[in-house]
């Protein structure tokens, strides 16, 4: 069974219901074991967990925090159930919203979060005022869990190691490519849609010669991109398009969880959640765009989306390999397919 955690953001002041956040937090590893269950073996697993900052308007919340971070911040703990221990400490920052996986790799090496993944997410009250919609536990709860399977990739230390050493510079550089030179988007959108005529059929030939033009069109942008541009994108977005790709796909997961249960208790109209539930009922990978089209988003989200479905639908075995072997991609996964399956 999914869990289902309906609660409006008028319930609790987020650092007046200390009770209210604990159950947030819960929540969110409860879903990890069950994503865990049904969707990828070993998210849940104790070698591949990382402590969660959840950060209020006056204090953080950290579970299951590393011997280093106890060492440096000294944080009280506030709660503890089985092997989930949360600590309450003061803000570790003056950030205004937090929902991502950080950590550092260069000086000073004493930082608490060195080489060393910790989840952060602003509680559901400053994610509704920053981020437009989002009104129930469930909607926040597919953001962290996003951003919480970015830090289950960084917990394999090949993975690790191969981020470090080779991809220097940020996503963004990507993404810029796509918004200022139109044959740049232009391949990109092509390459997307033979990854969603290949979603789309069932003849293996077809799928065969598709798979060869997509790599086609693919080299050919990333040779008039180091022509032109003097930049090779290679490396960065097989990179990229492999960590937002499959954390796309995860989260997705919920989303298409969350849209076949009905709330925990009944909701009125004018409740916040009530509304955030009906968007649930009416999700549609057909419909929301947004998950699948380059144009809709950040382009290699999209992409790396469509090539973790495509590699489901084919039936291989990709999710014990990936993030295993440091620099091992969801492309070069697919360049593989005629030997996966047998020609």
């Amino acid at each position: 069974m999914w869990a289902s955690m309906f609660v409006s953001a008028s319930q609790g002041k987020s650092d007046g219901n200390d009770t209210l956040i604990f159950e947030r937090i819960e929540y969110i590893y409860n879903l990890k074991q069950q994503i865990d269950d049904k969707v990828w073996k070993g998210f849940a697993a104790e070698e591949f967990d990382l402590p969660l900052i959840y950060y209020t308007d006056s204090v953080c919340y950290v579970a299951n925090p590393t011997q280093k971070f106890i060492a440096l911040f000294r944080p009280s703990l506030a709660f503890k159930k089985q092997k989930l221990k949360i600590y309450k400490t003061k803000l570790l920052d003056s950030i205004p919203f937090h929902m991502e996986t950080s950590m550092t790799f260069g000086a000073p090496v004493t930082a608490y979060n060195y080489k060393s993944p910790f989840m952060k997410c602003s509680s559901l009250e400053i994610t509704q005022n920053n981020v437009p919609g989002v009104h129930s536990t469930e909607l926040w709860a597919t953001m962290v869990i996003h951003e919480y399977f970015h830090g289950f990739q960084f917990k394999h230390p090949a993975h690790l190691a191969y981020f470090e050493k080779n991809i220097s510079r940020a996503a963004d550089t990507l993404q810029k490519l796509y918004e200022l030179h139109r044959w740049y988007k232009d391949g990109v959108d092509k390459e997307n849609k033979i990854l969603l005529t290949m979603l789309a059929t069932q003849r293996k030939k077809e799928i065969q010669s598709l798979t060869d033009s997509f790599f086609s069109v693919r080299q050919q942008r990333r040779l008039q991109a180091k022509r032109e541009l003097n930049v090779d994108v290679a490396e960065l977005e097989r990179s990229y398009e492999t960590m937002e790709g499959t954390a796309r796909y995860v989260e997705f997961s919920l989303y298409a969880s969350f849209m076949k249960k009905s709330p925990a208790f009944n909701l009125q109209k004018s409740d916040s959640a009530y509304h955030s539930y009906r968007e649930f009922q009416n999700f549609t990978i057909e419909k929301d765009e947004w998950l699948y089209l380059a144009e809709k988003t950040t382009y290699f989200y999209a992409t790396g989306f469509n090539l973790v479905r495509l590699l489901d639908k084919l039936k291989v075995p990709y999710r014990t390999v990936l993030f295993n072997e440091g620099s091992l991609s969801l492309e070069q996964i697919l360049a593989t397919l005629p030997k996966i399956n047998g020609g």
